[in-house]
Formats: structure tokens, C-alpha cells, sequence
């Protein structure tokens, strides 16, 4: 029941890969998974309902990450096309960037959604899970130029200093050691355009707080740490959120403090819809086994079940 599923998305059905150019002037590169609905290809399961998905990940995670695939697929069975989304250098995306993926990257999504539209439909909705769930709440409260006709965002991070206080405590250990380690050996590998003394800098980083300071924030084009968190933090944004949204949170999340949502007064966003469970971990929601829910996993159709009544 803990272990991911295996990536159906890949082996039962048409994925094509894409690799897409980023908008921001830095010649960085995106690599998107694409499952066509499945109608289109040789598959005649599920008529296309004329929408397609756009799926991003968490932090460290990428397209291949269980609660990618499961949603994935959710969506093909019912009709939809899917993108899954790699952050900067995650997945099979490793290596294709200078520049990191941060917690407010909307001109990423931009390009993502622009892409969308010129070669699939105008119709589609976002689905952002942990860190990328503050990107789709931050890129919706921004009111950009792509319009979804909803979103979903899973275990978001709603204000990202105290998400951090919260993993560099004792309670985030095993989290912050298995982020950090990672994000560190990314950074020693070379990929990045950095200099080696700032390198060696951001490998003595003992916190999240530190690295971000040392190198997320000023890669990313802020001036200080804090300048990013207050920029980037995606509760500052839900009151000026108008497409439909729903937003899931676990009430025992090992990484994002559930005090945060606990102060946010979500009655106030008429737009918003929000699921607070008492356990559910951080994007895991994985219950016993039932009938409706054979492998545990329920987020799957929690979150398409609002898709498809948005757009009905």
C-alpha cells in the first residue's frame, strides 16, 4: 500500500515526450510527459471530453511521482489528455536547466499552458501538488493571461517561512535530510550556472532556510530569502483568486504546519473549495482497501470528481 503504483501512463498507453522551451530568456528547457485522450489514439476506452490536465509535482518529486500518475490516469480513463509537468531539472528533466525550479515560478506555468493552447484546446484545468500546489494558488490569485476552467492544489505550503521554520525543526528531520540531500547533489553536479566558490557555500547549508538563502533565492532573482518567501507565498494571493478551485489539506501533514490553514478564514473565498482530513500525510490520502478505493488511494477521485462537476 506504501509503495507508488507503477507508471501505468507509460506502459499501458500512448506518452510521448516534450520538451519545451521556457519563456523567461534563460534558453532553459522543460521536459513534459503527454498522454493524448484516449479516443485520439488507438484506445477508444474514454471519448475526449475537449479537456485536457495539466499535472506539476512537488518538491523533488517529478512526472513519474505516484500521485502524479494516479491522477493521471483518473483523468484518461474519464476523458481527458494529460500533461505531466517537470519542475527544472527534476525527472528527465535533469539537466536541461541552469536555473532551479523555486515556489512562485508562474512564468513556467505560462509557458506550459501557452504550449496547451496552441496545439491541443483552450479548454483544460491545473492540478498542483506541495510546492507546486503554492505555484497554481499564487498563479490563479495573480489573474494571468491562460485561464483554467478550475484548479486543484494538494498539501499547499500557504506561507512559505513558516512552512520552513516548520521543516527545519525537530519535527521535519527526515524530511529536510532527504530534501536536502538531494537538492544538494543537483547543485554539486554541476548543472547550474554557478560559481564553484558559491557551490561549495551552498553545500554546508544545515537548514531549508539556509539553502534557499544561499542559493533558491538568488538564482531566482531575489534579493534575500525573505524577499522570497513574502513574493512567493501563495495565502497572499486567495483573495484575488476567481476560477474555481479546490484545495486539500491533511490535518497530521509532516511538512506543511496545518496551523497556517487553521488562521486562514477559507469562507472568505467564494471561489475555493477546501478538504481538511485528519490524516492523509503530505499528497499521500491513502486509506484501506474498499471497493471504491482498491488500492487505498481516494485523492484521485476526489480531485477529478470536482473537475468533472466544474464542467458539467
Amino acid at each position: 500500500m506504501l509503495f507508488p503504483p507503477d507508471n501505468s501512463l507509460a506502459e499501458e498507453y500512448f506518452n510521448e515526450a516534450i520538451v519545451l522551451p521556457t519563456i523567461d530568456g534563460t534558453e532553459d528547457h522543460l521536459w513534459l510527459e503527454h498522454n493524448p485522450p484516449l479516443s485520439l489514439s488507438k484506445n477508444k476506452e474514454a471519448k475526449w471530453n475537449g479537456h485536457y490536465i495539466i499535472l506539476i509535482h512537488g518538491m523533488e518529486g517529478s512526472s513519474e511521482s505516484h500521485y502524479m500518475v494516479s491522477v493521471g490516469k483518473e483523468a484518461l480513463l474519464r476523458g481527458y489528455g494529460v500533461i505531466r509537468m517537470n519542475l527544472r531539472n527534476c525527472g528527465k528533466g535533469l539537466g536541461l536547466a541552469r536555473k532551479p525550479y523555486n515556489a512562485g515560478q508562474s512564468e513556467d506555468l505560462d509557458a506550459v499552458l501557452s504550449y496547451v493552447e496552441r496545439y491541443y484546446t483552450k479548454k483544460y484545468v491545473v492540478s498542483g501538488f506541495s510546492l507546486s500546489a503554492n505555484l497554481v494558488l499564487k498563479y490563479f490569485g495573480e489573474n494571468r493571461k491562460f485561464k483554467a476552467r478550475a484548479f486543484s492544489a494538494t498539501s499547499p505550503p500557504l506561507d512559505l517561512r513558516r512552512s520552513c521554520d516548520f521543516i527545519d525543526s525537530r519535527a521535519g528531520l527526515f524530511y529536510r535530510t532527504h530534501f536536502l540531500t538531494t537538492m544538494k547533489e543537483k547543485v554539486e553536479s554541476g548543472i547550474y550556472d554557478i560559481s564553484r566558490s558559491a557551490i561549495e557555500k551552498v553545500l554546508k547549508s544545515k537548514t531549508f532556510f539556509d539553502f534557499d538563502e544561499f542559493f533558491t533565492a538568488p538564482m531566482s532573482g531575489y534579493k534575500n530569502v525573505l524577499e522570497y518567501y513574502n513574493i512567493c507565498s501563495s495565502s497572499r494571493y486567495l483573495s484575488n483568486i476567481k476560477t474555481p478551485g479546490l484545495v486539500i489539506h491533511a490535518d497530521d501533514d509532516p511538512v506543511v504546519p496545518s496551523e497556517v490553514w487553521r488562521e486562514i478564514d477559507w469562507q472568505k473565498f467564494q471561489n475555493i473549495e477546501t478538504i481538511l482530513t485528519e490524516k492523509g500525510g503530505h499528497v499521500g490520502f491513502i486509506s484501506d482497501s474498499t471497493s471504491d478505493y482498491p488500492d487505498g488511494r481516494w485523492l484521485p477521485k476526489m480531485i477529478m470528481d470536482f473537475f468533472d462537476r466544474k464542467l458539467s
